[in-house]
């Protein structure tokens, strides 16, 4: 574990992929060799080397096998778990790393694996004294750390609406296809919003949103954030939704495995990208904007920001959102050395 003289020991499972190369780039520039975890130690290597890492320790285990995988964290400050599919694949490093006695993040984008984390293994993180953030992309803790802060801008409690939008209209990477694959039908119908002090189902409540810089609004669909589960645990809210631009919501929703199998492994180069947070009560709307690179690289930046912070001790142990673990202004300014950016309007 970290001394007040050492660099802390971050294990990266699911390192080889696209984001796992931003993860060890970012990694390497901070100074800190990290623990490659996997079931590959040929990939391991070849994307330690890609990286620039020289003497990264390589560990092999695969997910089936939770002894491996708990022995391969044994010694980390904290475990980054960079998969596809959550649903399917991200229990067992999440496991392992609570049983290792590891601080623990991830690259989930999925709200029925972040309630599973919340629900199922709060109580053995806090036992463990580990503190967990599941869902660090480049939407989840932008919106859950601009919810805290727009909804304090409005009177009373506020109604909620998170949404993302591309702004290079750039193409996704396959891993990330078959991460809403995994959960087909959760996604077509736009699984959970917040109201009336519970999650719930159904249709989308504000079908329009005027984006950034436009002047007519765009047709909107409700789409499963994984903030609508987190913003409710730090913030009084009357409700929280997540919605998406309609006609990305009908690609997503055409997806089936002959077409995932011919996106490319690659996403395109041209990832720029809003997170747009919209507070309205009484006649009053805040609102809360992220502007960001790329989508993957600034998922990867989060999850070591996080995993670093982690490791230095700077949150109650737990299962906790990025506003409970952080104070969300200072957070938000930190992610300008990156070229992200935040500011909120009223109006």
């Amino acid at each position: 574990m970290t001394t007040q003289n050492s660099s802390p020991a971050i294990a990266v499972y699911g390192a080889t992929g696209h984001t796992g190369g931003y993860l060890l780039a970012e990694l390497h520039r901070r100074g800190l060799t990290p623990i490659l975890v996997g079931r590959n130690a040929d990939r391991m290597r070849a994307a330690a080397a890609a990286a620039g890492l020289t003497g990264a320790e390589i560990r092999v285990a695969d997910l089936d096998d939770h002894a491996a995988l708990v022995a391969a964290f044994t010694g980390a400050d904290a475990v980054i778990s960079s998969l596809s599919a959550y649903v399917r694949n991200g229990e067992p490093v999440l496991a392992a790393a609570i049983a290792a006695g590891a601080h623990y993040t991830d690259i989930s984008g999925e709200q029925l694996f972040l309630k599973k984390v919340f629900d199922d293994y709060a109580a053995a993180a806090e036992t463990a004294g580990v503190t967990v953030i599941s869902g660090v992309t480049d939407n989840n803790v932008a919106a859950d750390l601009l919810a805290h802060l727009v909804a304090r801008r409005v009177p009373g409690r506020a109604d909620i609406v998170i949404s993302h939008l591309s702004k290079s209209r750039g193409n996704g990477s396959k891993g990330s296809a078959k991460t809403v694959f995994a959960s087909l039908d959760w996604f077509r119908g736009g699984g959970w919003h917040f109201a009336d002090g519970e999650l719930r189902t159904g249709p989308a409540r504000h079908p329009q949103v005027i984006f950034p810089g436009d002047i007519a609004p765009t047709a909107v669909g409700k789409f499963p954030q994984p903030p609508v589960l987190t913003v409710p645990r730090h913030t009084e809210v009357a409700s929280v939704e997540g919605v998406l631009a309609a006609d990305i919501l009908g690609t997503l929703s055409s997806f089936t495995e002959e077409l995932i199998e011919q996106i490319p492994d690659e996403p395109s180069s041209d990832l720029r990208y809003e997170v747009i947070v919209d507070a309205h009560a009484d006649g009053r709307v805040a609102r809360g904007v992220v502007d960001g690179v790329d989508s993957y690289r600034d998922s990867a930046l989060l999850a070591v920001e996080i995993a670093t912070r982690l490791a230095a001790g700077s949150a109650e142990p737990g299962v906790l959102a990025p506003a409970e673990a952080f104070e969300p202004a200072e957070f938000l300014d930190a992610l300008a050395l990156f070229g992200i950016t935040w500011r909120i309007e009223e109006f």
